[in-house]
């Protein structure tokens, strides 16, 4: 078939090419049927299925496209469904589009769909490793690992270190570690030192923890100058002479350690900042005491980055050590994790020319669509890179025997959903695209095929009305050692950008309501987010018993939440369904077996014992750690574990049976761990997370979880935690995103930002606006997952104002309630109809695509 272009097409060139393209997709705009159409578009114009390769993040989401485009072929080849055929028409924009050729492209992708690279980044960066195993170093008949044994790997890793270190070693290690203070848990302290540094240290150069520069010490003689001028300063206010009295006696200690996280040391920093006067409780000190001030400041910011250095410094030991042990424990057990193949391939690709790549590929990859970009990691893109030049550059890849079929690149994603730079991804590479491919063209997708117009119209009001809580008022500081100015920036930024959405659906009726929940009289936090999550399940019982057909969504941002709601739905009655799954010991029978398997590692451990004497294992004859043992050394521990579990299951409801029955495959997989142990696959049951497949309406996951998922419903009932979280790992000082770090530094507590370097400065005050953006695109995809009605309950506010930094205080000032938010069972705010779904149609299994429009072309086909 022959492409013959429409002068008038936008995303056509004159030789009928497809224009790069990068689009910004908001939730709900029908992204992946934007996607679908490219990808058939691609297919209609005769391009091979070997040359094309679009990626995403989840084999679900992967699965997803390719069912998209073989329904759309097969429904528009059948004679009985005219309207199908009409709906690819215009969902690839060619008019003229005729049956025969849909039939003749689903034959030929239905033969070749092997050749078709539909697939998770993961799997292709899996493809690409086995096309270049000798480059990237990797061991005979390697393998993939998985999180689990990575978790198992890593610990042996810290154990290999602890050994090749003597005790005098290990002491000043944990100290630097520390700063000073050595932690009761040498494993752990490392453990938690790996898993804050290595993956990005693997990035950068070997000095990377050595850019932090630290100034000498003032003098001796300065100190003591310093300490004797403070002692004679008078001034009238008796808190001040004390304060001098005592800076000075910790000078002649040379105590400098108490002088640090001191307010009076803060506030010299700010004066010296800012050309003013230095004041203690809003009173200035007497003339003469400055320079003196000027040696307690230095002093102090040369003790904190001392501490700092040397923790930085001992981090780089750590994992130099460390990098060098998990890569022989990995090569010797032919074990890869994603992570190393994803950095082995980036570094390869960059020495490599595009025609190698094609010839170790078996073929060239002349068309590529990139789907969640805002998700991908500087290492990610960086293997794509040069796929992505090659296809964006003007000319024409491999076709039919008649024509060659002009390449294209295609890139979709939405940077306000970027939730996982916690697994490194970096949205900002969304943005450098537009920079790095050459000749790409920018379109935005801002109205909904999802939501109804009541929960858009709440979308836009708590998005572009952030500016409205007082957090923001601390974008104006412009200080560089002010935490809150960086996160006020974010905010205000995400508000600013954030482009006005509309909707479809607009007789689709709605409900949003933001409401409190009862008031926990002296609780703790626990006991009012508590109180929130049986609100929550109370709210999805109402809608389910009024409509049992109705979706309905209830997340939440931490795993434990989830637990905590199907436990509460399922002792309501309400059958849930389970995202992402939890540990197999939230069934009291795994836990029995457990016990069982446990008794027999460890026979003199009495716990194991005494809770099997309340089971009905003890009915077996002859039942002890022995014959346990002996079970699972004579038949293996998968027949011993379904033996145990077949003892129990007859007194078990369907739930506990299902986790049995889980159990059960668990165990069969684990049987071909080449070191299986008793304790290690109990280990391994209590961390991997199994889902309950069971379909139920109500569903309970994570945000993150919810990515890419719609309900009928949605639920809120976590939103009052911080909005972003300490973090305790590393900061990285990097010049442009996507670029390796120029250097690294573990975390230091905002208070001292004031002794850092300017350049460290800005380095940890861009991490906490990434934080703070981060939790603004968690809140969008939570709000977005709504059809026609959101729920949110938050926990009555301890004053009126309202001014916390938590997703609830934001949403109650951009909503411009005027309620009182210190009541409980309080509405908030509220808009649209309670009784939406008595009125509103139903979610069906089958997805509606967002019908989005595409530019026609005009297509000549030759005769088949």
């Amino acid at each position: 078939m022959n492409v013959k272009p429409n002068p008038s097409s936008s995303g056509s060139t004159g030789d009928g090419s497809l224009l790069p393209t990068l689009v910004r997709a908001s939730a709900g705009t029908g992204k992946t049927y934007r996607l679908t159409a490219r990808l058939l578009r691609i297919l209609l114009q005769g391009a091979s299925p070997e040359t094309i390769l679009a990626t995403t993040f989840t084999r679900k989401a992967a699965g997803e496209i390719l069912e998209r485009v073989l329904l759309s072929l097969a429904q528009a080849a059948d004679e009985d469904d005219p309207e199908a055929l009409e709906s690819l028409r215009n969902q690839v924009g060619i008019p003229t589009l005729p049956r025969s050729v849909c039939l003749q492209l689903i034959d030929t992708l239905l033969r070749n769909i092997h050749r078709l690279r539909i697939c998770t980044l993961d799997s292709l960066f899996s493809q690409l490793a086995r096309s270049f195993p000798f480059e990237l170093g990797l061991p005979p008949a390697w393998r993939l690992t998985d999180e689990i044994e990575e978790s198992w790997l890593r610990e042996r890793a810290v154990d290999s270190v602890i050994a090749t270190l003597d005790r005098g070693e290990m002491t000043a290690l944990l100290a630097m570690l520390g700063k000073g203070d050595i932690k009761r848990s040498i494993s752990r302290e490392l453990l938690q030192v790996v898993d804050a540094a290595y993956g990005i240290q693997r990035l950068c150069i070997d000095e990377v923890w050595k850019q932090l520069k630290v100034p000498t010490q003032p003098e001796s003689a300065d100190i003591t100058r310093a300490a004797g001028i403070m002692r004679m300063a008078m001034p009238k206010q008796k808190r001040l002479l004390t304060k001098l009295e005592s800076f000075a006696e910790k000078l002649e200690l040379r105590d400098f350690d108490s002088l640090m996280d001191d307010t009076l040391v803060a506030n010299i920093g700010a004066a010296r900042r800012s050309g003013g006067e230095v004041l203690y409780y809003r009173a200035p000190f007497p003339d003469g005491v400055d320079e003196a001030f000027d040696v307690v400041y230095a002093a102090a910011k040369t003790k904190v980055l001392s501490l700092l250095n040397s923790q930085n410094e001992a981090t780089g030991t750590v994992i130099g050590a460390y990098d060098f042990h998990i890569n022989q424990l990995k090569q010797s057990a032919r074990a890869v994790g994603f992570e190393d193949v994803a950095i082995r391939l980036a570094a390869e690709f960059s020495r490599l020319d595009p025609q190698s790549l094609a010839v170790r590929m078996d073929g060239a990859v002349d068309h590529l669509l990139l789907d969640e970009f805002q998700d991908t990691s500087p290492v990610q893109w960086n293997v794509l890179r040069p796929f992505a030049m090659r296809c964006a550059t003007v000319g024409t890849g491999q076709g039919d025997s008649e024509r060659a079929v002009p390449k294209s690149f295609f890139c979709v994603g939405d940077t306000k959903q970027a939730i996982y730079g916690w697994r490194g991804g970096v949205a900002e590479i969304f943005e450098a695209v537009a920079d790095e491919v050459p000749g790409i063209t920018e379109e935005e997708q801002n109205k909904s095929f999802r939501s109804s117009p009541v929960v858009v119209e709440a979308v836009n009001q708590t998005f572009r009305n952030l500016i409205r809580h007082p957090v923001c008022d601390a974008a104006d500081s412009n200080d560089p050692t002010d935490k809150s100015m960086y996160e006020a920036t974010a905010v205000r930024n995400f508000a600013r950008r954030f482009p006005v959405h509309s909707t479809a659906k607009s007789d689709l009726p709605g409900h949003v309501r933001l409401e409190t929940c009862r008031i926990v009289e002296g609780g703790d936090s626990a006991a009012r987010q508590l109180a929130c999550f049986e609100d929550a399940a109370r709210i999805a019982a109402e809608i389910h018993a009024a409509d049992p057909r109705r979706s309905i969504g209830i997340l939440t941002r931490t795993n434990r939440g989830v637990a905590q709601l199907i436990f509460m739905l399922e002792r309501m009655k309400v059958e849930v369904s389970q995202e992402g799954g939890n540990p197999l010991t939230d069934s009291a029978a795994v836990e029995t077996v457990l016990s069982a398997i446990m008794m027999a590692d460890h026979p003199g451990d009495g716990r194991w014992a005494f809770h099997l004497s309340q089971t009905p294992l003890v009915e077996i004859p002859g039942f002890g750690p022995e014959f346990v043992r002996s079970m699972c050394e004579d038949r293996g521990i998968a027949e011993t574990v379904e033996f145990l579990s077949g003892k129990l299951a007859p007194l078990c409801d369907g739930r506990e049976t299902l986790r049995l029955k889980q159990l059960t495959a668990l165990a069969l997989g684990y049987e071909t761990n080449p070191a299986a142990r008793l304790r290690d696959f109990v280990r391994l049951v209590r961390e991997k997370r199994v889902e309950r497949p069971q379909s139920a309406a109500v569903r309970v996951m994570t945000v993150h979880q919810s990515k890419g998922l719609e309900f009928d419903a949605v639920i809120l009932p976590e939103l009052d935690g911080a909005l972003t979280r300490t973090r305790s790992g590393c900061v990285p000082d990097i010049e442009n995103p996507g670029d390796a770090p120029r250097g690294l530094s573990r975390y230091l507590g905002s208070k001292s930002w004031h002794y850092l370097p300017l350049n460290w400065q800005r380095a940890f005050g861009m991490q906490a606006e990434g934080a703070m953006t981060e939790a603004m695109c968690l809140l969008y995809v939570a709000m977005t997952r709504a059809r026609q009605s959101l729920r949110m309950v938050i926990q009555p506010a301890s004053k009126a104002a309202f001014e916390n930094r938590t997703s609830s205080s934001l949403i109650f000032h951009a909503l411009e309630s005027d309620q009182d938010p210190t009541t409980g069972q309080t509405v908030l705010y509220e808009s649209g109809t309670p009784t939406w779904m008595n009125r509103g149609e139903r979610i069906s299994d089958d997805h509606h695509d967002a019908q989005v429009s595409v530019e026609t072309v005009s297509i000549r086909f030759r005769e088949s």
